[in-house]
């Protein structure tokens, strides 16, 4: 489990690196591109907070470089994206506006209350990343948009839940925190059953679903016990193991070939 805080980003999704240009209806890639920038938001927040609570800091530090980056990698190969829609515009113009202030929040010298500032900016970064996302799917032609977005999104609640729970870990106790908490923890649950329960699911597909529905047992497990240090880690490695599984299941929906 260890080894999975030292995956970088630039490896695990390798298969972004280049997207087309500008094109009359957004591509199931499209649609990952941006879902991916939603992940980013919470990502950069969980790295943050292990980086405050000495959970494997000096890996953290890299990811969180790495994820800055490629959300700026992103956004530049997004703008050919949506040059074609007026709204994808709009939607991409809100996610570039908001990236500068959560930039600047994740580079602030590590601290609760910085912790704190950075996930108030990543909730309005999320949500431009996720009104980008959903444009882009409403605007797609292709069926397999849907599921894209849908595998991607578990990406980002995988993020999402540790982030809180490392935030509420450092003693951040606030409603909102507990209700996002909560809220990704049902959200999660609710996605998985549905990507399982599609009755087009191929094999591949099928296997790494039930890698994450293990994975995601062992996280509930985590999650259930409150105050307790030494879970940091685990719940820290658990998101991570997930993350790459829903990774991978993003991309097989991905692939017309694959699906």
């Amino acid at each position: 489990m260890r080894r999975l805080l030292a995956f970088t980003l630039a490896a695990l999704m390798a298969s972004f690196a280049a997207v087309a240009p500008a094109q009359t209806e957004p591509a199931p890639s499209a649609v990952n591109l941006a879902g991916e920038q939603r992940m980013l938001t919470q990502r950069m927040v969980k790295l943050y907070c292990q980086i405050g609570l000495n959970v494997m800091p000096a890996s953290a530090w890299s990811q969180l470089t790495l994820a800055s980056t490629r959300f700026e990698d992103n956004l530049a190969a997004l703008k050919s994206v949506v040059a074609s829609s007026a709204q994808a515009t709009r939607a991409y113009q809100r996610l570039a506006g908001e990236w500068p202030g959560m930039k600047q929040a994740a580079s602030a010298p590590v601290s609760r209350d910085a912790a704190e500032a950075l996930a108030r900016q990543a909730q309005a970064t999320l949500a431009a990343a996720e009104s980008l996302t959903q444009v882009l799917e409403d605007e797609s032609k292709s069926a397999a948009s849907q599921w894209v977005n849908l595998a991607g999104r578990q990406r980002m609640l995988s993020q999402r839940i540790a982030a809180n729970y490392l935030l509420r870990s450092w003693g951040v106790e606030s409603s909102a925190v507990r209700e996002q908490l909560a809220s990704s923890v049902n959200e999660f649950s609710a996605g998985l059953a549905k990507l399982r329960a599609r009755r087009d699911n191929n094999d591949e597909i099928r296997h790494e679903l039930e890698e994450v529905a293990q994975q995601w047992e062992w996280l509930q497990a985590a999650l259930s016990v409150e105050g307790a240090g030494a879970y940091r880690l685990i719940v820290a490695e658990s998101a991570d193991a997930i993350l790459e599984a829903t990774e991978r299941v993003t991309r097989l929906y991905e692939q017309p070939s694959r699906r």
